[in-house]
């Protein structure tokens, strides 16, 4: 019976195609309808104030659902740790929560389980947090306790030197694998070692064994303070609300703080194309990195490099992804990133690809970063990546967290907070020639920083064939071998 179905489906599909005129296309190669018109969208309202300590509040309403996300965002990442004291920051901010003077970490555990608030302390390159989301009718509460932990941590020994292995295995897992590895010699590479960003922001084993309870005591005590942070309300708040709140929980926090001088990430100057080749033996794969420094949010063609960024490498059909992965199956998947930070950041095309391709696979890269900056793009092709972009965002920033993600970026980066009341507008109105101007201007395929780790055994003399660039060799740690 089931042999006779299958002839019966067989014949059938015979009998369709039979029926198709000559020349018509087949099922694979029909185009799909144009897009339709964008939906309209708002972005909600955002309203800023101060409260009497220089605590900076901006409020965003959302009240679709009865939940509210209070995210403290302090600049005391580590941008601002001494080259010395790498780790600093985050070793600090991992810290937050485990301790009050008069509760312990279970003990804010226990009581944020009992509110069903999520919590959570950390800190990055660019910022500590202090971050809760919990149900309106709890979130007062939540948010004061928080804040107790934000303005009063007690740093006990035993979770400092918890932390303090749980970072160091963390840096050791990463550089078990070949694109923590690449990712740490491309920015070393790309920047100046006065240069924060040359720097992890977890640290080094060296840094981060040498650091002491007392180094996290003198951190938070000079660093953190009202008047270098921001309390990010996004959900069911009124202002009148928010301001009650804020004040509830974070108005009595008197510390003070020096004031600090802007953040730079100078670019180590280089003439022509870097090769830098980093020993993994044994790696069934190789990570690539293709790119260059010098970016950042305030440009004034910020836009035009991120429609340009969707075109080469900002999604799944984007050009790289389609040459590396659909085109030629070098890798399960391949982008490009537009990093941005305080001082300056950088653009870069990143791949896990085939040990026996990567040659081939680095090639392929470099010709898509010179051909966006030598061809212009098509428009129906920028069209395509443009409206991706904006038809996506109403849904990236649908809930509070996604909310409050979009938010934090613009404090980060120093952007107005009313940036995305017309972001879907005016990245719309991008064009062709604006992508080849940006492309022109900040692009430089023939000075380009490449980073491959890798078995070198099996990459290094089919990669110095291609002649791509002066070829270097580091060791894991930075410094160069050969």
């Amino acid at each position: 019976m089931r042999g006779h179905r299958l002839i019966v489906n067989r014949l059938a599909l015979v009998v369709w195609a039979a029926m198709l005129p000559v020349g018509a296309p087949s099922a694979q190669t029909v185009s799909p309808p144009p897009a339709g018109p964008l939906r309209p969208y708002i972005f909600p309202p955002v309203e800023e104030f101060q409260l009497a300590n220089g605590l900076r509040v901006i409020l965003v309403q959302k009240h679709t659902l009865p939940v509210v996300e209070g995210r403290l965002i302090l600049d005391a990442g580590a941008m601002r740790e001494p080259a010395a004291k790498n780790g600093l920051a985050a070793l600090t901010g991992s810290l937050l929560s485990e301790g009050t003077g008069t509760l312990t970490g279970a003990d804010i555990a226990r009581a944020m389980d009992a509110f069903g608030a999520r919590y959570f302390t950390t800190a990055d390159f660019n910022a500590a947090y202090a971050d809760v989301v919990a149900l309106k009718t709890v979130f007062p509460q939540a948010l004061a306790l928080s804040a107790r932990t934000v303005a009063a941590p007690s740093f006990p020994a035993g979770e400092v030197s918890r932390v303090k292995n749980q970072a160091l295995a963390g840096y050791q897992q990463s550089h078990a694998r070949t694109a923590g590895l690449a990712s740490d010699a491309f920015v070393r590479a790309a920047f100046e070692s006065t240069a924060p960003f040359s720097r992890p922001a977890s640290g080094t084993p060296s840094t981060i064994g040498a650091l002491t309870r007392d180094d996290v005591i003198n951190w938070h005590r000079t660093m953190f303070a009202p008047s270098a942070a921001t309390l990010l309300l996004v959900g069911d708040l009124s202002p009148a609300e928010a301001r009650s709140i804020a004040q509830q929980a974070y108005g009595s926090w008197t510390a003070t703080r020096t004031g600090q001088t802007p953040v730079e990430n100078p670019i180590r100057a280089s003439s022509g194309t870097r090769v830098i080749l980093i020993d993994r033996p044994g790696s069934v794969q190789s990570s690539i990195i293709i790119g260059q420094p010098g970016f950042r949010a305030t440009d004034p063609d910020y836009l035009n490099m991120v429609a340009l960024n969707r075109v080469l490498g900002g999604g799944f059909n984007s050009r790289v992804n389609m040459n590396l992965r659909e085109k030629h199956g070098y890798t399960y998947g391949a982008g490009s990133t537009l990093d941005l930070r305080p001082g300056g950041g950088a653009f870069r095309i990143s791949s896990d690809v085939r040990t026996n391709a990567t040659d081939s696979a680095l090639v392929e890269a470099v010709g898509e970063y010179k051909r966006i900056t030598s061809e212009p793009v098509p428009v129906p092709e920028l069209q395509g990546a443009v409206n991706n972009l904006i038809s996506a965002f109403p849904n990236a920033v649908q809930t509070v967290q996604g909310l409050a993600g979009r938010l934090q970026q613009l404090i980060v980066w120093g952007l107005p907070v009313n940036f995305y009341a017309t972001y879907r507008e005016r990245l719309a109105a991008v064009t062709p020639e604006d992508v080849r101007a940006a492309a022109a201007s900040r692009l430089k395929p023939d000075n380009l920083i490449v980073v491959v780790a890798g078995d070198l055994s099996k990459i290094e003399a089919p990669i110095r064939a291609r002649n791509l660039g002066a070829v270097e060799v580091w060791d894991p740690n930075g410094n160069k071998v050969r």
